[in-house]
């Protein structure tokens, strides 16, 4: 029999046992209950629904032990149950909460906030908390959860409270420094990536003496990468990750990572030994995932049992070798950068996505611990918009699929300079998507616009949707290099009147300053297309004024909203303080001609004639 159907929830933390008095007036509510010995992640899940349960139901919820009479929600652990997974029981009126390792426990106590409470974790800065007189515990309720993968990161951030990442199951420790009373992350003890030459055999220790230990390309030795067959570069290797563990190692973690991954370029080494062993496996990855494999063993040997050895199928390593098979301690760390991301990657017709499948298909047939390095944003132009929403939830189901066992999402990293498109909406599906693949995606898309834009989340979620369907065609797809000139070609102009319209109804229907700020900033893609291409606003239809009108006004506003950089590619680079360029030239020009001295010279001018003709147009409307 259900106990009670609604009932005020009191949280009671008890110290020890179950038998520690109660508050008299907890004795009608609902008590949680930590074992003898509670964890220090254990304390902190009963802290956290103390407070948050506070706030639904609007007073304090005291701390305690067992009330007789009420609802008990028992906090516990199964050491039968790995890391991250937990169960919701509903038996004889009571809530049993129980976790697997250092996460399964809160992980389950923020499942419970959500999905009985009706909590959400939407950003970094914001959470939709409920009021609530009373919170139902249905009869005979029942949750299961394993995680989906061992690991989840990305590094979308919008503000970096750690709250939120637990909360939606980020557990990587590379972009998020959770606390261990927290769960702890799973850490990257060496660099995240392209160790080899620069952290591991560094070529500023070792090139100049030694340029054998490093790549034979192109008829001559280059800094940029190792000779991997090189028994003294394989020891170097292997004896600064055993000096690197024996300092940073820790036995209580479930998993380390130590990356050993190829630098960022192609001058991989064609001395003859390097060629043999690729050539016989059909793939630059025959050198890679065996230098990757004799590190790991000798990590193994070592009695680093919770340690694995992360490499990359990156570029040129990115085919699967025929012959040689990865170590069960070894990631492969499979990187989709040539990608299509307006296709969904088993789309057949999408000839760079039907590569990255053969690929990924033919790991997951030899390695058991393959990881993803997906990519979510146009790095060029980081404010244009991206079209991939429509993919975000198959590719995570393919990659489930397909043996994967990490993913880790490379979003706007360089977020607090260049915030201008649906970046918070990312963050929070993706997290999402890694904590289970075949959740109801519009039923949490729709949820987060509702919140975050109020009354005109509708609105935007059609933009979304027609700028993602318009995104790409048949022959011209959406890389994470494209310009935004001749971006989204499937957009006709009834779809541009369209989507004008419904950025002015979502303004209009925005509540609140919060939400009409938002509103306005995400317009940011929009507008920041259309100049790019040239249309409405800034269409050559428009009089000189009215066209530089728009561009300066577009410029001004992304320079209040604090952006100083538009893509990857111009990071070091502020937004031009060089009026001429923003006033006669389209976006990706604002930064990379920069240091053009003509456009300094001309400036004066330009804003002399720009200021007159604004003089005019206010005296006649021309």
């Amino acid at each position: 029999m259900k106990k009670a159907l609604s009932l005020i929830l009191t949280i009671i933390f008890a110290l020890g046992c179950f038998a520690f008095p109660c508050a008299a007036q907890a004795s009608a509510g609902v008590t949680v209950v930590l074992p003898e010995g509670a964890s220090a992640q254990e304390r902190y899940a009963c802290d956290m629904l103390c407070e948050y349960l506070s706030d639904i139901l609007g007073s304090d919820v005291p701390a305690g032990g067992v009330t007789d009479g009420a609802v008990n929600i028992i906090l516990s652990a199964d050491p039968a149950l790995g890391e991250g997974a937990y169960t919701l029981t509903e038996r004889d009126g009571n809530l049993f909460i129980t976790g697997g390792g250092k996460r399964g426990t809160i992980y389950g106590a923020f499942a419970f906030l959500e999905k009985l409470c009706g909590c959400k974790f939407y950003t970094n800065e914001e959470f939709l908390i409920p009021s609530a007189d009373s919170i139902d515990i249905p009869a005979g309720y029942s949750f299961e959860y394993t995680p989906y993968f061992e690991y989840t990161e990305t590094d979308w951030k919008n503000g970096g409270n750690t709250v939120f990442t637990v909360a939606n199951g980020i557990n990587g420790g590379t972009y998020s420094n959770t606390p261990e009373n927290m769960g702890g992350c799973i850490r990257y003890i060496s660099g995240f990536c392209h160790t080899l030459t620069t952290q591991f055999c560094s070529a500023n220790s070792y090139f100049a003496e030694h340029p054998e230990y490093f790549a034979l390309h192109g008829g001559e030795r280059t800094p940029n990468q190792l000779c991997l067959t090189n028994p003294d570069t394989l020891r170097i290797v292997t004896d600064e990750i055993l000096s690197l563990l024996a300092s940073r190692h820790d036995p209580g973690e479930a998993l380390q990572i130590v990356s050993v991954t190829q630098h960022d370029n192609g001058d991989f080494c064609e001395c003859p030994s390097c060629k043999a062993l690729d050539d016989e496996n059909g793939s630059h990855s025959g050198t890679m995932v065996t230098f990757a494999n004799s590190i790991a063993e000798a990590v193994e040997n070592a009695g680093y049992d919770n340690v694995a050895i992360d490499t990359f199928a990156y570029q040129y390593t990115r085919q699967a070798p025929s012959k040689v098979v990865p170590r069960d301690n070894v990631i492969i760390r499979l990187c989709s950068i040539e990608c299509c991301f307006g296709h969904t990657f088993d789309n057949p017709s999408c000839p760079e996505n039907a590569k990255f499948m053969k690929d990924l298909e033919d790991w997951s047939k030899i390695c058991n611990r393959i990881y993803i390095w997906d990519y979510g944003t146009n790095y060029s132009e980081y404010i244009n918009f991206f079209p991939n929403f429509h993919v975000l939830q198959k590719n995570m189901q393919i990659f489930y699929e397909h043996n994967v066992k990490g993913v880790y999402g490379e979003g706007n990293y360089q977020l607090d300079a260049c915030n201008g498109e649906f970046c918070d909406l990312r963050y929070y599906i993706q997290a999402k998507l890694m904590q289970n693949p075949y959740l109801d995606y519009d039923a949490e898309v729709n949820g987060f616009l509702d919140f975050f834009y109020g009354g005109g989340y509708k609105e935007i979620r059609e933009f979304i949707d027609i700028c993602s369907e318009k995104g790409v065609t048949a022959k011209k797809h959406a890389g994470i290099f494209d310009r935004a000139k001749g971006s989204l070609p499937g957009l006709t102009s009834a779809d541009i009147k369209k989507c004008d319209s419904l950025w002015q109804t979502a303004n209009e229907l925005a509540e609140t300053p919060e939400q009409k700020e938002r509103v306005h900033r995400s317009e940011f893609c929009w507008r920041y297309w259309k100049c790019a291409n040239g249309k409405d606003e800034f269409s050559l239809l428009h009089t000189p004024y009215q066209l530089m009108k728009a561009r300066d006004d577009l410029y001004l506003d992304l320079v209040d909203a604090g952006t100083t950089i538009l893509g990857e590619t111009g990071r070091k680079r502020l937004l031009s303080q060089c009026y001429a360029l923003h006033l006669l030239r389209i976006p990706f020009c604002w930064t990379n001609l920069y240091d053009n001295g003509f456009w300094d010279f001309i400036s004066p001018a330009v804003v002399a004639i720009y200021k007159f003709l604004g003089s005019v147009h206010t005296a006649f409307g021309i």
